[in-house]
Formats: C-alpha cells, sequence, structure tokens
C-alpha cells in the first residue's frame, strides 16, 4: 500500500469513527429506552411487545460493540467515548437485569410444565393459596439449617 493511500485509508477511519461517536449519544439513549420496554413487556408477559424491539435492540447492541471496538483502537481513546461510559454501563445493568427475569420465568414455566405432566420440578419452588412458598417433599433439611 502507498504512503498516501494509507493516510486516505487512516482519514477514512477516523471519519468513520468521529461519525459513529457523534451519532452514539442518540444510540445510546434508545438503548437505554428500549430495555426498559423490554423489562416491561417481561414483567407483564407481553410477548408481542418483547418481540417486536428485539431486532432494533440486537441492531444497537452491534452498532455499540463495533463503535467500541473502533473507539478502543484508537489511541488515545477519544472523549466522546469516554464521556458514553456511564450510560453503557446502565445499560449492560439494564440487560443483565432484563436476562435474569427471563431466565426466572422461563424456569418457572418449565417447572409448571414439569407438574403439569406429573414430574417432580426440584429447581421450583411453587406457592399455596396463601400465598406462601409451598413446602416441597426432601426440602426439610433445607428448613432445619
Amino acid at each position: 500500500m502507498t504512503e498516501l493511500a494509507a493516510v486516505s485509508s487512516h482519514s477514512s477511519d477516523l471519519n468513520a469513527l468521529e461519525a459513529g461517536l457523534l451519532a452514539a449519544p442518540e444510540a445510546v439513549a434508545r438503548l437505554a429506552e428500549l430495555l426498559s420496554i423490554e423489562f416491561e413487556a417481561l414483567k407483564t408477559r407481553d410477548l408481542s411487545t418483547f418481540e417486536s424491539i428485539q431486532d432494533e435492540k440486537t441492531r444497537l447492541l452491534q452498532q455499540m460493540a463495533a463503535l467500541a471496538e473502533q473507539a478502543l483502537a484508537h489511541k488515545p481513546v477519544p472523549d466522546l467515548w469516554l464521556q458514553l461510559q456511564d450510560s453503557l454501563q446502565q445499560s449492560k445493568q439494564n440487560h443483565l437485569r432484563n436476562s435474569l427475569l427471563l431466565q426466572r420465568q422461563l424456569e418457572a414455566v418449565k417447572g409448571s410444565l414439569q407438574a403439569l405432566q406429573g414430574e417432580s420440578a426440584p429447581n421450583v419452588d411453587l406457592y399455596d393459596r396463601m400465598g406462601q412458598m409451598a413446602k416441597r417433599h426432601g426440602a426439610w433439611g433445607y428448613q432445619l439449617a
């Protein structure tokens, strides 16, 4: 590659990075909004809303990952990228919260299906009619401890 081509390539990489960084605050805000919508959809078990936001959320996550790779490869790391870190950390925590909620809901559904099929479901706690944790057979050892 000639020296002129290398300079031109570097300049175009910087322009792409700068354009991505200038658009990033809006994308991060939209990601935060989508994660909030996703959480509400998971809490209310609104599957259609949950599914309707997945493509956009995935696209934004991929966009932020690519931008992170570009920004971290640049020395020094651009200030615009550093300014986004708190928002990105909050989005990461919200994403993990949503993932955990979804995982717990799936475990509850699996346990309910196992109970309906007459199988034992040792990993799922069921509730009695008073809203208290039902005493499971074989769980007596936990209460003694």
